[in-house]
């Protein structure tokens, strides 16, 4: 039995459902942006906008829209956030122009942000406390499957019917979500303002601090765009603490910044989430733009990790709960750091390396993403699970948009180290010793952001 009673079981597979269509268009998009790149002829900085803009949003507002969910029900924000991703979708695969696509695909992100914290924090609320950690275990392996079956299923439907299709294929499912949400019992505590103003300053200096960093490598450190940027980051973070200092009801309330055992917990996320999507990718591109594979099979290549994800998750989610917390999340990043070692020999050509680096990614994940969320429902105190779900779900996000923004300074690195000149628009595409120099550098960033996670890994009970 999947869980006792009739509404736990409809209340899982609802927040699986729309949380399932957040992981495709996380991941798909590594399969079809050399299928973007041919049909909307982009650059590598508008392809990092395309990945980013998604992650820009979700991340910024994935916090007030925690407070949201703690404020007016979790299931009311669940259920307009699958709404509007749906929309959303719909116009990302109608894009016509790769401007259009980013802001599409900024508008998605936003909707991500109302629907995430409010399905994780739901299965601490509407779950007898008993089966949470199967529960999350069975999120988890769920939200894999759609994470499992996004790489191969985007890269049929974009092979065959285009990339636009591999974005729409998740809006049924959505609208699934929705209808079964209705049956999810409202949890709302009236009374606590909401930030909204605190959230578009928030994402404001995220999407300065993310700007910079895609622009810099081609423009320089000097350049003055790159510095209006950082600077107008840095303003932006100012006026958001200030802002936060003064608001009567802060998106981060006093109580959480002052949890340490929270905050390791959320720094651990931001570095051990830095590598899968930064690896997916680079290893998409290499096949792809260097070695000629078509997005089907680029697809079945990148299966085996979210296959492990899928498979272990529940089970190591049950282990990590029951006193091995410190074992899983140490063992994980170490993975995940290792898996770089196999794709390393992708750059000549080998691509049967794709495989056990791809297991590697996966046995790693499979150790923090069940465990972590459910440590962070173990500690997070009564009342507070949404905001802190959407901490974690942001930090999450965060270390994604961070690592991604980051390739394209570690490319241009690798392909100056390898005696390139001035780096083009799209380091990491195309063959020949430059470009293997940018992939190289790529996989160190991921490793070295993996490794960094292990001193921050945190058992799920306090004094422990």
């Amino acid at each position: 039995m999947l869980l006792r009673g009739f509404h736990e079981r409809w209340t899982l597979i609802a927040c699986i459902l729309a949380t399932g269509a957040i992981f495709i268009d996380i991941s798909v998009v590594n399969v079809v942006l050399p299928e973007i790149h041919r049909d909307l002829h982009t650059s590598l900085a508008q392809e990092q906008w395309i990945v980013n803009a998604y992650l820009i949003t979700m991340t910024a507002f994935v916090l007030p829209s925690g407070v949201m969910g703690d404020v007016w029900g979790h299931r009311r924000m669940l259920m307009i956030g699958c709404a509007a991703f749906a929309v959303a979708t719909v116009f990302v695969g109608l894009a016509p122009t790769a401007d259009f696509l980013v802001g599409a695909r900024a508008v998605q992100g936003l909707a991500a942000a109302l629907i995430t914290p409010s399905s994780v924090a739901i299965l601490r609320t509407a779950i007898a406390p008993e089966r949470q950690a199967r529960a999350v275990g069975l999120w988890v392996t769920g939200t894999s499957i759609s994470s499992a079956v996004a790489p191969a299923f985007g890269g049929i439907v974009g092979g065959l019917l285009g990339w636009r299709w591999a974005f729409l294929v998740v809006v049924p499912f959505v609208l699934l979500s929705l209808w079964l949400a209705r049956g999810i019992l409202s949890d709302g505590t009236p009374g606590r303002r909401v930030d909204l103003v605190g959230g578009a300053i928030a994402s404001v200096a995220i999407a300065l601090l993310t700007g910079a960093l895609i622009e810099w490598p081609t423009r320089g450190i000097g350049d003055p765009l790159v510095l209006g940027l950082l600077a107008g980051s840095v303003v932006a973070l100012l006026v958001f603490i200030q802002h936060e200092r003064m608001f009567p009801d802060p998106m981060i309330p006093a109580r959480a910044v002052r949890d340490r055992l929270m905050n390791r917990v959320h720094v651990f996320t931001i570095l051990a989430w830095s590598t899968p999507l930064t690896m997916g990718l680079l290893v998409s591109i290499r096949l792809q733009s260097a070695l000629g594979y078509g997005p089907i099979a680029t697809g079945f290549l990148l299966l085996p990790m979210s296959l492990m994800i899928m498979t272990l998750s529940r089970r190591l989610t049950a282990l990590a709960a029951d006193r091995h917390m410190l074992l899983m999340l140490r063992l994980g990043p170490l993975l995940t750091a290792l898996s770089v070692v196999p794709a390393w020999f992708l750059a000549d050509g080998r691509v049967w390396v794709v495989i056990p680096a791809e297991v590697l990614l996966g046995v790693g994940m499979a150790c923090m993403a069940g465990p972590v969320t459910h440590a962070v429902l173990q500690l997070a105190e009564h009342g507070d699970e949404g905001i802190q779900s959407a901490i974690n779900l942001a930090a999450a996000r965060f270390g994604t948009l961070l690592s991604i923004a980051l390739l394209g300074i570690a490319a241009a690195i690798g392909w100056g180290l390898a005696g390139g000149g001035a780096v083009p628009g799209n380091a990491l595409g195309g063959s020949g010793p430059f470009a293997d120099g940018a992939y190289e550098a790529g996989l160190v960033l991921s490793a070295l952001l993996a490794l960094a996670a292990i001193p921050f890994a945190t058992p799920a009970r306090r004094g422990a």
